[in-house]
C-alpha cells in the first residue's frame, strides 16, 4: 500500500504521485485540482465500502453443499431447487377458487308437469343455448333455451325456451359435440326399439338471432336393434363423431347435416378365448353403461360386469385394461392417462400406465369373491345420491359430486381430501341430479373463469368466482 505525501496525490491507475494544485491556479478541468481530487478521493472511498459489505455478505451466507443437487439424495423439493409440481399448483388455485363460490339462478324452466324432473344440463360455450332432457315414466324430452345477446352477459327467460322434441321413449344421455352438434340417445320405444338423434343448434348471427340450419326440419333419426345407454362427443375434429354404448358393444357415430354412419368396434380379445360371436347379446359382458373419450383416438368404455376397455379408432384394436368394484355408472378424464371412474357406491381414479391388475375372466360384481384394480386414488369419503352424477375440471384440480344429503361435494383430484366451500355447505330442497364444470373465456358473453352448472328440479344454478 502506497503512503499518503502531504501535497501530493496517488493515483493507482497511472501508479504514479501527482503534485495536488491549488483551485485558483489550475486550469479549467484540471484532473488534479484540490477539488478534483477529493472527489477521486471521495469515488475511492465508496468502491472500498461497497467491496467491504460484499465481502463481508458473501462471508456470512449460508450456502447449499453442492453435494445436495446430486439426483441421488432425491432433496431437491426441500431445498427449493426444483419449481413446485403442477398439480399443486393446479390444487392451490382450485383451493382459493373453491372458498370463493358464489351462487346465481342461471335459469327455471316451465313448471314441468308431476313428476316430470331434469335428468340433463348443458350449455353450448360457443352459442350459450341451455339444453335441458326431462322424463316422466316411459316419456322424455328435450328443450332448449336461448340466450339474450343484447347483454354484457348470457340471460335466460322463459319466453326464449323452445320443446326440441317430446317421444315415448327413455332418453337415455345427451351429448354436446365441439362442432355443435346435439346427439340424443333414446331408448325402450313403446315396441322396444331405439334410436339416436343427431341434431344441428343454430349459433347467433351478426343480429343476435339464432336461425335453425334449413336441414333441421326433417330431424335424423337411426334405428337400432340393440338398447343404448350412454354417449360421448369425440373432442377434436372438423366433423361431429360421437362414442356410443349400447347393450351389445360400443359403436361410433360420425357425419354430418342428414348424412350418417354407425359402426360397431371389436370387444377385447383378452375378455374371451373363443369366437366372439359366442357372447350373448343379452349378457351384462356387452352392456356398456359409460363411454369417455380420452384422446382423439382412444375411447374409454366401462361395462355393467365392472370391467373398462380401450379401443383404439386408428388400428380398431381393443383391450381390457381396468376392473371396478360395482358396475361402472360413468367416466371422466382428468388426462390422456388418468380416468374417474364412478359406480353405485364407489368413486375412483386409474392410471392405465400401471399394469394390468385384478382382472378376471368373468367378472360379477354381485359376486363376493369379485377382485377390483388398485385405484391410482380413492375418494374414500364420496356419498352418491340415489343417481350418483359427478364431473372433473383439470385446470381447477377439483371434483364435484352430487350427494345423497342434496349437497355437492368437492375433493381434491391431487389426494381425494374433501374440500370446503360456499358451495359444499348449501343444501338444495330437492335431489340434486346433473352437475356439469364449464371453463371460462370460451366467449365474451360467457362466464370468463370457471363455473359449476347444479340442476335441481327444475333449476339451474350456476356456481361461479
Amino acid at each position: 500500500m502506497n503512503r499518503e505525501i502531504p501535497g501530493f496525490y496517488y493515483d493507482p491507475e497511472k501508479k504514479k504521485y501527482f503534485k495536488i494544485q491549488a483551485n485558483h491556479k489550475s486550469a479549467p478541468g484540471a484532473q488534479y485540482s484540490s477539488d478534483a481530487v477529493k472527489r477521486k478521493r471521495a469515488d475511492q472511498e465508496k468502491r472500498q465500502r461497497k467491496a467491504r459489505l460484499v465481502q463481508r455478505a458473501e462471508k456470512e451466507q449460508i450456502k447449499r453443499a453442492a453435494c445436495l443437487r446430486h439426483p441421488l439424495f432425491q432433496v431437491q423439493r426441500e431445498i427449493g431447487v426444483i419449481s413446485t409440481p403442477r398439480s399443486v399448483e393446479h390444487e392451490r388455485r382450485g383451493l382459493g377458487y373453491a372458498s370463493q363460490f358464489r351462487r346465481d339462478q342461471l335459469h327455471q324452466f316451465e313448471p314441468w308437469p308431476d313428476q316430470y324432473t331434469i335428468k340433463h344440463i348443458v350449455r353450448n360455450p360457443r352459442s350459450g343455448i341451455l339444453i335441458a332432457s326431462g322424463h316422466r315414466g316411459g316419456e322424455s324430452s328435450v328443450s332448449v333455451c336461448f340466450p339474450d345477446c343484447d347483454q354484457e352477459k348470457w340471460a335466460y327467460n322463459r319466453t326464449m325456451e323452445r320443446l326440441l322434441f317430446k317421444e315415448q321413449y327413455r332418453l337415455s344421455s345427451l351429448s354436446l359435440s365441439h362442432t355443435g352438434y346435439l346427439l340424443a340417445t333414446m331408448d325402450s320405444g313403446p315396441n322396444g326399439d331405439s334410436f339416436l338423434a343427431p341434431r344441428m343448434l343454430p349459433d347467433p348471427d351478426e343480429g343476435g338471432d339464432y336461425r335453425w340450419p334449413p336441414f333441421f326440419s326433417h330431424p335424423i333419426r337411426i334405428h337400432t336393434t340393440s338398447s343404448l345407454w350412454c354417449s360421448s362427443p369425440s373432442p377434436t375434429g372438423d366433423m361431429p363423431r360421437f362414442a356410443v354404448g349400447t347393450s351389445d358393444g360400443l359403436y361410433t357415430l360420425e357425419g354430418f347435416g342428414s348424412y350418417w354412419a354407425l359402426s360397431k368396434k371389436p370387444f377385447p380379445n383378452d375378455k374371451t378365448t373363443g369366437n366372439p360371436k359366442q357372447r350373448p347379446t343379452d349378457s351384462s359382458h356387452a352392456l356398456i353403461s359409460a363411454v369417455e373419450w380420452l384422446s382423439p383416438d382412444l375411447i374409454a368404455a366401462g361395462l355393467k360386469d365392472s370391467t373398462i376397455f380401450l379401443h383404439d379408432t386408428r388400428s380398431g384394436g381393443s383391450a381390457a385394461r381396468l376392473q371396478h368394484p360395482h358396475a361402472v355408472t360413468k367416466l371422466r378424464k382428468l388426462d390422456p392417462y388418468r380416468i374417474v371412474v364412478a359406480g353405485i357406491n364407489s368413486l375412483q381414479m386409474y392410471d392405465i400406465r400401471y399394469p394390468p391388475n385384478g382382472l378376471q375372466r368373468n367378472p360379477n360384481p354381485n359376486n363376493k369373491h369379485h377382485t377390483s384394480t388398485k385405484p391410482y386414488l380413492s375418494f374414500s369419503d364420496h356419498s352418491p345420491g340415489i343417481i350418483p352424477d359427478f364431473d372433473i375440471s383439470p385446470e381447477l384440480g377439483l371434483l364435484a359430486s352430487a350427494s345423497d344429503d342434496r349437497t355437492i361435494q368437492l375433493f381434491s383430484l391431487r389426494n381425494g381430501e374433501h374440500v370446503v366451500s360456499p358451495l359444499t355447505r348449501y343444501q338444495y330442497r330437492d335431489p340434486i341430479t346433473s352437475v356439469c364444470f364449464e371453463s371460462g373465456g370460451q366467449s365474451s358473453h360467457g362466464p370468463q373463469t370457471p363455473s359449476l352448472l347444479v340442476c335441481s328440479e327444475a333449476t339451474v344454478d350456476e356456481w361461479i368466482w
